[in-house]
């Protein structure tokens, strides 16, 4: 399988030079070769195929073999992601990104341990990106700095479901969703802490016609229990 790599621009260009640390990574750490073939991606969509036919020290070229677009898909999937604990927010980001995201808003819930610090966009940011490259996306999720629950249900439209995973649901989630969810617009998991969601929290969702639904008697990490929701979804809405 080809190798990825994501640069903010993507010319039009028949070669691409890919410079930074990219780059650098390309060069030192994977030891790619002159007349390997690579991706090479904006993360917005549009990709190449390249062949590697020029390497300097801080950077390399490829020459286009070919092109493409990567359209957004619908509905867009959405995981309100409650703060995990500071060891397991790659884990979780990597198995989101894996299990096909598309956006991921950060939630500092009421019984979120870690709390949200200045740089913590810039690192969950971050770990997309390597999740994007590691499962070959050519679409970066993108990650919004938190938002309140409140401030979260006020941005939803008619054309959207809310699915909240609780351990002690007694709705299944395969009872709620259907194929008919792929009409949507966008689909929102939302997934606790590992202290669960308080009653407020439950009442507030409830109150904005969320779907309280479980993942089957055994209980996940809040770090893993989001890349269980997306595969399921994705199965029962016919994208898997």
């Amino acid at each position: 399988m080809l190798t990825l790599f994501l640069v903010k621009e993507l010319s039009e260009d028949e070669v691409i030079e890919v410079e930074g640390d990219e780059a650098h990574h390309a060069i030192k750490v994977l030891r790619i070769n002159l007349g390997e073939e690579v991706l090479i991606s904006n993360g917005a969509g549009k990709w190449v195929r390249a062949k590697v036919e020029d390497i300097a020290k801080k950077s390399f070229a490829a020459r286009v073999l070919e092109r493409g677009f990567q359209e957004s898909r619908n509905p867009k999937l959405v995981v309100v992601q409650a703060l995990p604990k500071s060891d397991r927010v790659k884990e979780a980001i990597e198995i989101l990104v894996e299990s096909g995201v598309d956006l991921i808003i950060p939630w500092q819930s009421e019984r979120s341990i870690s709390k949200w610090q200045k740089d913590s966009l810039a690192k969950w940011q971050g770990a997309a990106a390597a999740a994007t490259k590691q499962s070959r996306r050519f679409r970066t999720p993108e990650i919004i700095d938190q938002l309140s629950l409140s401030q979260l249900l006020e941005i939803e439209s008619e054309k959207s479901a809310i699915l909240v995973m609780h351990e002690s649901a007694e709705v299944k989630l395969s009872t709620v969703v259907s194929r008919k969810f792929a009409g949507l617009n966008e689909i929102v998991i939302v997934i606790g802490p590992e202290g669960g969601l308080s009653d407020n929290e439950l009442t507030l969702l409830l109150g904005a016609g969320a779907h309280i639904v479980g993942l089957g008697p055994e209980v996940f990490r809040s770090a893993h229990a989001g890349g269980a929701a997306l595969s399921a979804v994705s199965a029962l809405i016919g994208r898997w």
